[in-house]
């Protein structure tokens, strides 16, 4: 039995192969799909509230102080594994320069994902990480949205007119469908404003309009979301409408003193956000503005754990992390899209083992 087993081991096909997908090839398996999107977020926020994810606080490679990664930049590595019907497991690698668009003409951010199959090791793909980081960030805005903003939300008030804009706004308009009436937009470059309005008005099919300051997108929207580069705060409570639900995905654009001012602060991962050390959330409690046990992760309000929004009436702050397992979500769904397809590159990461 032994001499056929170690036949049968030597006939095994040895090799292991992954497939490679470009920035392209996700697209095309995809990407821009937002309703796919936020299928996917919503499964990872339905598997973080069920405690069937693992999920390391992320390595941050900074040059300086927390400060710096709006100055001089970032790269996070960001790992998880996500359990349920989905058993697959990844990691992001993501560097963010603030000077590349300026300096290079090329995007702040760049990611690389890696899928794996936690049951053998071996990659099941490399691909972009790119487009499924900034489709997934938006999604994550959109999945809070629709249990935290008032279901008869109307008006959007964003302030930045960047790639992260973009997916917020896709994300928004997909959640509420045929309900959001006008997006307000501001951004410190006017023309980029301009031009933002215009592009995504054609592309949401809804009216964006640029306005003169921060404070006019913010006051009277049902909505709002701050997405920018900023190093210092500007938002003030005071702007803000009774009933608004506010999506801060950067990191200082509000002071924690201003936390006084809602009556809910919801994050995807307080765990995370804390390890972080940056969001406006862990300073908030870091200054005694907030208790860490007024916080509310986001799962366990998706899975029914904990309440949402508890009157039209209340100001609910959401300020997420951002968590790889949406990464690794979002790229599974584009994943099995492109397999499907025939999409990428299959590439070998040997034809047979040099050692066993």
């Amino acid at each position: 039995m032994s001499v056929v087993g170690e036949k049968e081991k030597t006939n095994v096909n040895k090799k292991v192969s992954f497939i490679y997908l470009s920035q392209e090839d996700c697209i095309k398996a995809g990407g821009l799909d937002m309703n796919g999107t936020l299928q996917a977020i919503q499964k990872s926020f339905e598997l973080h509230g069920k405690n069937e994810v693992i999920q390391p606080t992320k390595p941050v490679i900074r040059w300086g102080g927390p400060e710096t990664e709006e100055t001089r930049g970032r790269i996070m590595t960001m790992p998880s594994f996500l359990g349920g019907d989905l058993d697959v497991a990844g990691m992001k690698w993501i560097p963010s320069m603030p000077d590349n668009p300026k300096k290079l003409g090329q995007p702040r951010a760049s990611g690389i994902i890696i899928l794996t199959d936690p049951n053998n090791g071996f990659p099941l793909a490399i691909m972009d990480g790119t487009i499924v980081s900034a489709m997934r960030t938006g999604a994550a805005t959109g999945v809070a949205a629709k249990y935290l903003a008032n279901p008869d939300s109307r008006t959007v008030g964003i302030i930045g007119a960047g790639v992260q804009s973009r997916t917020q706004l896709m994300a928004i308009s997909s959640a509420f469908k045929n309900q959001i009436e006008q997006i307000k937009v501001f951004d410190l470059n006017s023309e980029k404003t301009l031009n933002f309005g215009k592009e995504m008005t054609i592309e949401l099919g809804i009216n964006v309009v640029g306005v003169n300051s921060a404070e006019e997108a913010i006051r009277d929207s049902d909505i709002v979301v701050t997405a920018t580069m900023s190093a210092f705060p500007y938002v003030k409570g005071e702007w803000l409408k009774e009933g608004v639900f506010h999506s801060e995905i950067s990191f200082w654009d509000t002071d924690p003193k201003e936390s006084a001012h809602y009556d809910r602060v919801v994050v995807d991962d307080f765990g995370q956000v804390k390890h972080h050390g940056v969001d406006v959330s862990y300073r908030a409690v870091r200054d005694g503005y907030l208790k860490e046990e007024d916080i509310t992760d986001l799962g366990q309000i998706v899975i029914g754990k904990a309440q949402g929004r508890k009157s039209p009436s209340q100001k609910i702050l959401f300020n997420p992390i951002g968590m790889s397992i949406h990464d690794v979500s979002e790229a599974y769904r584009v994943y099995k899209n492109a397999k499907e397809n025939g999409i990428g590159q299959e590439l070998n990461l040997w034809e047979k083992p040099h050692w066993l």
